[in-house]
This record gives structure tokens, sequence and C-alpha cells, in this order.
């Protein structure tokens, strides 16, 4: 990718790469057959609504995915399988209306899960620091005054929240990242956060409890960076890695206090694997 068009997330040219034309979701007007049938990554929007609705991907079938998506369409919200993302876009057509597209690209080397996860982070990352915001159904998210599914073997079926009802999916998540220093990973501002100083795994020992935002890398080879993580306890979760990895491996981490629930460290930790793709183009050795 050596243009980037970074703040026009509908353009066929969005990130560099060559999308499709937008195609309605709705299975009834026939245009889920003139998609690709190999493996990718779609966006979605709907007409009556800014912004992105939802980015997603898949290692099999683009149309089978999208067509396991379209159950948004039922009558009663879907489960979460076959698409986690269905239950959100089905309290969205309540409220808007069924005018959802979809537009999908397969990029170079798109059958390889890790470079095409990398690829949806990016994505995800760039849509949030262009826009301001998240998309609608990312991150298990829905929107507020509904409740999601479960699985179907838990045989639980979402819909509108009663009065009085919460839904913790629908709490606000947090917003992007400032992207100061966006491409130096090993920074200690790396992306505005405040990381600590790099140590050994050996000496992950005494952290905090608190939750936030972790990398671990190669001295000898720092990009891509070995892994980046998230959790809602940095002292069990780092313990953990010293425990499962080469002690050698430098950690370092950023206490994130907005973080509190794990859909908003993973909206951070997003940020982090888009921002280390778009300088590396790669995600961290061991991601995914």
């Amino acid at each position: 990718m050596t243009t980037l068009n970074e703040s026009d997330y509908y353009a066929a040219d969005w990130m560099g790469f060559e999308w499709s034309p937008w195609r309605s979701l709705n299975p009834a007007d026939g245009d889920l057959s003139r998609i690709a049938t190999g493996p990718g990554i779609y966006r979605v929007r709907h007409l009556e609504r800014d912004g992105l609705t939802y980015i997603g991907q898949t290692g099999r079938s683009l149309r089978g995915r999208l067509r396991a998506l379209a159950g948004c369409y039922d009558e009663e919200m879907p489960y979460t399988d076959p698409h986690v993302a269905a239950p959100s876009l089905w309290a969205v057509r309540q409220e808007y209306g069924p005018d959802f597209e979809v537009s999908v690209i397969e990029p170079d080397d798109v059958d390889q899960r890790q470079r095409r996860l990398a690829i949806e982070e990016a994505l995800i990352a760039v849509y949030r620091r262009e826009s301001g915001e998240n998309t609608t159904a990312n991150f298990a998210r829905i929107i507020d005054g509904y409740k999601r599914s479960n699985r179907r073997a838990d045989g639980f079926t979402g819909g509108e929240l009663a009065e009085g009802e919460t839904e913790p999916n629908t709490a606000p998540g947090v917003g992007p990242l400032p992207w100061t220093d966006a491409d130096e990973p090993t920074s200690r501002s790396w992306m505005g956060l405040e990381w600590t100083a790099p140590e050994p795994l050996a000496n992950a020992y005494g952290l905090p409890t608190d939750s936030g935002v972790y990398r671990i890398w190669d001295e000898s080879e720092p990009l891509p960076l070995e892994y980046i993580g998230q959790s809602g306890n940095l002292k069990n979760r780092l313990y953990r890695h010293r425990r499962n990895r080469d002690e050698e491996l430098l950690f370092s981490y950023a206490v994130v206090d907005e973080a509190d629930e794990q859909h908003k460290r993973e909206q951070v930790e997003t940020d982090l694997i888009g921002a280390h793709f778009l300088v590396t183009e790669s995600a961290p050795r061991d991601q995914f």
C-alpha cells in the first residue's frame, strides 16, 4: 500500500485497497450472489446512518459469510452464531430500516489468517481514528435499547430491553488513541500512552493489578513486536507470559484507567495492532 486514502471509509480505494462496489445485504435484492466466494474482508454501512456499521473478515467464502450476516433480516433477532454481528444489525434494522450495504476486498495473501486479521484490525483502528468513534457492531456492541442474543446452544433470543433493564454491551466505548509516535512501536510514548520502561519477562513480578495493555518484543529484533495484548489484571496476565515465553523477551505495559471493561480494552488493543500493521505491514509475530 503506497498511497493510502485514510479518511474516506466509503471510498473504493479506502486504505489503498480495491474495494468492490457497494451491494445490498438484503437477500431479497439478490445482490449477494454477486459477492466473491473466496476469503476476504468486508465493510458494512447503513444508508440512513453515518459511518460504518461493521468491519469483518472470513477465511472461507465472503458470500457465505455475508449470507450469515443477512440473518439480521430474520423476523426474530438471530443468535450470535453463525454470525456474531447479526443481532446488532438486527437491532439497527428495527430502528432505521433495512438499507444495509456491503463492500469487500480480497487483498494479497488474504488466505493467510494472521495477515487477514491484521488488516481487519488496521481498518477498524483507522476508522476509529478518522471518525472519532467506533463501528456500531464490532466488539460485541449493540445500540441502546436492545440486548443481544446468545449462541444458539444457549437458547436465549435477544430483542428490545424491557423498562428498567440494562445491557452492558450498550455502554460507551473508549475513543481512539492520540496516535502520538505511531511509527515507533517500542517508544515509551507510542500511540500516546505512558508505557513503562522495558524489562525482561524474567522481572515480571510485583506488577499492578490494574487494567491496561502490554507489548512483548525481542531486543535483538524489535520489529515486528512479538505480541500485543490487553488484560483486566496486568499482573496476572504478564505473570502467565513469563511462565510461557522466553524470559529474555522484553515487556512493557501501560495502565489505561478508562479500560475497565473488556470491549474498551479490546478497542485500545485494536488501535495498537492496527498502528503496528501500518508501520511494519505485518501483525506481531505471535498475534492471532
